[in-house]
């Protein structure tokens, strides 16, 4: 007979009902941002402005904060929002991303190329660790052997991995990348918003922006949750005041996670609209479709 859940600790019914007038009004704020969003998504990628691989890095980015959303609110649909917040977390990572590449038209083109570049260098790098002729797949194999999980998956054939990183290689050979990729050379595994005398990590690319105080506040405690190092959510009390272990699923984190999911998908919107499409009206669509949800959740005219 299948086991139930111990109440006490997860009482999935309960959570959603006791939650049901804020999880209505959430699922239904994020599910117009995310559909609105699959649509401006199409509408930007078939009116490009730009040269070859000049807006991939948006369209990817914004592609990206759309799907995180929509995962964000399968979960919260569900009462579950603390699963939910590496999924913020990484949202709110893109929006980072999005801003500094729009940050500065002078250098849209160099920021946008450089965030190719460092995708395709990542890339680079999973295949050599599936070469064994490289130095990096020497230590790979080394650690392949010895983890009794990994070692029963089937790697690709050597030629098909060598054939990829070949690929990757002549498309940084292509000119309008090669500015790029001898920055790239000048730095020893840089991030790609650190070339061109660029912010050197995630919290100075914040403070760059103008994000420092949420990077301290919120993306330090979103990274201990999502690197299990969080003690909070196992501590709790119950009614009579008594130390006891946190129940899941629960519903008091909802309001401030569907907030910030709410406006990381509309501020990437409104970004990625404005760049490749300026002369879109989006107020209508705000007025009449999202705005008092989002004030109902966020309390943000």
């Amino acid at each position: 007979m299948p086991t139930e859940a111990l109440e006490t600790i997860l009482y999935r019914e309960l959570s959603i009902v006791s939650a049901k007038e804020f999880i209505d009004v959430a699922s239904s704020l994020l599910r117009e941002l995310v559909n609105f969003a699959t649509n401006a998504l199409i509408r930007c990628a078939t009116t490009l402005p730009g040269k070859i691989d000049e807006d991939v890095a948006l369209l990817a980015l914004y592609r990206h904060t759309i799907e995180m959303t929509d995962g964000i609110e399968v979960l919260i649909s569900q009462c579950c929002s603390v699963p939910a917040i590496p999924a913020l977390r990484s949202s709110y990572e893109a929006l980072l991303a999005i801003e500094y590449i729009i940050e500065s038209e002078q250098d849209y083109v160099q920021r946008s190329l450089s965030w190719l570049v460092g995708y395709v260098h990542q890339r680079i790098e999973m295949y050599e660790r599936l070469d064994p002729s490289t130095y990096r797949g020497k230590h790979f194999a080394e650690a392949f052997s010895r983890d009794i999980v990994a070692s029963k998956l089937d790697l690709p054939p050597i030629s098909d991995v060598q054939n990829a990183i070949n690929n990757l290689r002549s498309m940084l050979a292509k000119p309008h990348l090669q500015p790029i990729e001898a920055e790239f050379g000048r730095h020893k595994r840089p991030n790609w918003y650190q070339l061109f005398g660029g912010p050197q990590n995630l919290h100075d690319l914040a403070l760059y922006l103008n994000k420092g105080a949420q990077y301290d506040v919120l993306y330090r405690y979103w990274s201990r949750l999502s690197h299990s190092q969080d003690l909070l959510p196992f501590l709790s009390r119950n009614f009579q005041g008594e130390p006891t272990i946190g129940i899941l699923r629960n519903p008091k984190d909802i309001q401030q996670v569907t907030s910030f999911a709410a406006h990381f998908s509309l501020s990437a919107t409104r970004l990625i609209i404005g760049k490749i499409r300026p002369d879109e009206n989006l107020s209508n669509w705000y007025k009449e479709e999202v705005m008092a949800n989002y004030k109902f959740i966020t309390g943000i005219e």
